[in-house]
C-alpha cells in the first residue's frame, strides 16, 4: 500500500475533532502527540475513549498539533531554503 498524506486527519485536528488512527509510519509522523495512535485491534476501545473521557484532551492536543501544518509556515520554509541555496 502506498503512503498517502492524511489531509483529512490534519483537517480534523484543526477543527478540534478527536483523532484516533491505526498505527502507521505516516500517522506517527503527522499526528504525533495530537491524537491517539493504536494497533488496529485496539481501535474499538480507543474510539470509545475518544468519544468519552479522552475527548476534551484529544481536542486540545489535536488543535495544537495542527498548527504545525500551515501554508504560511510552509511558504516561509520554502523561502528560507531558497535563500540558503
Amino acid at each position: 500500500m502506498d503512503a498517502v498524506w492524511p489531509w483529512r486527519v490534519v483537517e480534523a485536528m484543526t477543527l478540534g475533532v478527536p483523532v484516533v488512527a491505526a498505527a502507521s509510519d505516516v500517522h506517527r509522523d503527522v499526528i504525533s502527540d495530537g491524537g491517539s495512535i493504536v494497533a488496529p485491534e485496539e481501535l474499538p476501545e480507543a474510539l470509545e475513549a475518544a468519544l468519552g473521557p479522552d475527548a476534551a484532551r484529544l481536542r486540545v492536543l489535536g488543535q495544537d498539533r495542527s498548527r504545525a501544518f500551515s501554508w504560511a509556515s510552509t511558504g516561509e520554509r520554502v523561502w528560507a531554503l531558497h535563500a540558503d541555496l
